[in-house]
């Protein structure tokens, strides 16, 4: 997603929502003040303005959305008025955040940028990513390279979120749950001559999330354990992910996989590797 679409994706809900609140207020009570209209639904008022501090708010509009939520039910337990105005304003609220919700939900489709490690490792073996879901979009390249190594770029969108923190921790849960980590994961290994099936191998975390120094930078990685099922379970190689947020709703994943034992031992977090995408 360029910067650009990015701005516009920020943007375009809160206009949405200004438009929608004038017409309201031109057609109940526009002998007011349109900025008293607003300040009349302290929620309404509240969403625009976190909608403006999008770009300062971790997790982006689903920080917003648990935070407002959360905040909206403490004050209705407390409060008889706070429970009386959503009985009354509930279907504006809703609607707003209707709004808000269609379009970052929409720019999840968004094709995002191309990979770069071209540029480092040439032709990659494999573009594209079989039965990737079209939504959020995403781009993956494939490298086999000499010394055994697969390695495996994905471009991915993340929705909502535009500010960079915190955003490789909840698409690295999202990515666990869903099961896409794995599923990178078996299509990077289906490409090793020696690949048995689908089933034959499979992930088990070493770590969750580790935050390692790649030549100046902090990034977050993590590291699984490649799993063979041959009468029994046993460690066959390992997995390192690295996490690069980008300011705007794309997050860059580098994927190692070696073969053999204790395969990153004197490179942990695969930082040569790294080193050499990151000085694109």
């Amino acid at each position: 997603m360029t910067m650009l679409f990015s701005l516009l994706t920020w943007l375009a809900p809160m206009v949405l929502i200004l438009v929608w609140q004038w017409s309201q207020w031109q057609e109940k009570h526009p002998e007011v003040l349109f900025s008293d209209w607003l300040r009349a639904d302290p929620y309404i008022a509240g969403f625009l303005l976190s909608l403006l501090l999008l770009w300062f708010i971790p997790l982006g509009i689903w920080m917003v959305l648990v935070g407002g939520s959360v905040i909206s039910a403490i004050l209705a337990v407390r409060s008889e008025q706070q429970r009386r105005e959503w009985q009354q304003r509930s279907n504006a609220r809703v609607l707003a955040i209707v709004f808000v919700l269609i379009i970052h939900l929409l720019a999840g489709f968004v094709p995002p940028s191309t990979p770069i490690g071209e540029e480092v490792w040439g032709l990659p073996l494999s573009e594209g990513q079989e039965n990737a879901p079209p939504w959020p979009a995403s781009e993956q390249y494939i490298w086999v390279l000499v010394d055994g190594a697969i390695v495996v770029e994905t471009h991915l969108q993340v929705p909502g979120v535009l500010n960079p923190v915190l955003a490789p921790q909840g698409v690295k849960m999202v990515s666990q749950v869903t099961g896409a980590k794995e599923a990178r994961f078996q299509e990077a290994v289906s490409l090793m001559d020696d690949w048995t099936g689908p089933n034959a191998f499979s992930l088990s975390p070493i770590h969750d999330g580790v935050v390692h120094d790649y030549d100046g930078v902090n990034l977050l990685y993590t590291h699984d354990d490649i799993m063979l099922d041959l009468f029994g379970m046993h460690p066959s190689g390992e997995m390192i992910t690295v996490w690069i947020p980008t300011w705007g709703g794309e997050m860059y994943l580098l994927t190692v996989i070696k073969m053999g034992p204790d395969p990153f031992l004197g490179n942990p977090g695969a930082q040569s590797y790294v080193d050499d995408w990151l000085s694109v």
